[in-house]
């Protein structure tokens, strides 16, 4: 058939020698204590993430891949609408990069030389799409092709959607938005696979649930189309905080698949607003805070712990 073919020994010969070898491929190490046996990332699968407005997906997300940057050299595809302009979303980065912030009332405001010079290692490593026409459009199938190119000509490892709800969606073509998941969704699988390449998404879900007055942490049922993001995802990760104020935040694995890059569960990460960047607490060290390091997998990480509340000068990412 058209685009189906019956398995050969050829198709298979090289995959399976170094399958054989090496095992099933675990994804890398993202720097945290707290997430190691619970989420890892490699080149092919798909994550989708998930948690209402302020909760901390995003930062999260532009963590675990500016941590594959700066410890595997990674490069990455982003179209990011939703977190802002480009100069916003660079801001971000930078910020993650220097441990500097652009808001002038803190006392690690950053020097425009720094700006550029952690400017140019994040456009080497971050391939930021932008729009130049007001009016245009894309749809998910055509960014993942278009991070197929990028693959091709920038050696990117990952391409990312923040969020879906920015992409142009043709529901009426495929008779509705479940209908469309399912048509949409298994496509982004086979692309990952065939080209090797990790794609994320960022997926909002529906009005908050409440109980005795609280929000509850997002399931995959409160995504909209939550069935067919579950049916059709890999890894499902929802985050969540309690209020906007809150500095810890708690993550849920929802799906894995395949085994070998985490496993179901929960687990809880804090984040440093000076330092824009994620961090463990560590009772072995004292209750100190750990921040992202790219530890031997067979030995625990003793990071190096950067007091934010003094002024900071011009440095490498805070490891």
């Amino acid at each position: 058939m058209k685009g189906f073919k019956i398995l050969e020994h050829s198709d298979i010969e090289e995959e399976i020698e170094v399958y054989h070898r090496l095992g099933a491929k675990k994804g890398v190490y993202l720097g945290f204590e707290s997430m190691r046996e619970y989420y890892s990332m490699r080149h092919s699968g798909v994550t989708d993430w998930t948690g209402y407005p302020s909760s901390g997906k995003t930062e999260l997300l532009l963590e675990c891949l500016f941590n594959t940057s700066t410890f595997y050299g990674w490069k990455h595809l982003l179209f990011v609408p939703d977190i802002g302009d480009e100069i916003e979303v660079m801001a971000i980065l930078i910020h993650k990069y220097t441990g500097m912030t652009f808001d002038k009332k803190y006392n690690n405001y950053i020097s425009i030389a720094d700006v550029w010079k952690a400017s140019s290692w994040l456009l080497e490593h971050f391939k930021i799409l932008k729009k130049t026409d007001p009016k245009a459009s894309i749809t998910p199938i055509e960014y993942w092709d278009f991070a197929v190119q990028c693959k091709k000509e920038f050696g990117i490892q990952t391409a990312s959607i923040d969020s879906w709800k920015d992409m142009k969606h043709d529901y009426n073509l495929h008779g509705g938005y479940a209908q469309y998941l399912s048509h949409v969704l298994p496509y982004r699988n086979a692309i990952s696979e065939q080209h090797n390449i990790h794609l994320h998404t960022v997926i909002h879900p529906k009005s908050p649930r409440r109980q005795d007055g609280k929000i509850q942490h997002p399931d995959v049922d409160d995504m909209e189309g939550g069935a067919q993001w579950n049916n059709s995802g890999k890894v499902i990760i929802s985050i969540h905080r309690e209020n906007k104020e809150a500095f810890h935040a708690d993550v849920k694995i929802l799906k894995v698949k395949p085994k070998i890059v985490g496993k179901w569960g929960f687990f809880a990460i804090n984040f440093d607003p000076a330092a824009s960047r994620y961090y463990d607490i560590s009772q072995e060290y004292g209750g100190t805070r750990c921040y992202a390091s790219k530890g031997d997998e067979k030995k625990a990480i003793m990071p190096n712990i950067i007091d934010f509340s003094e002024p900071i000068k011009s440095q490498e990412p805070p490891f």
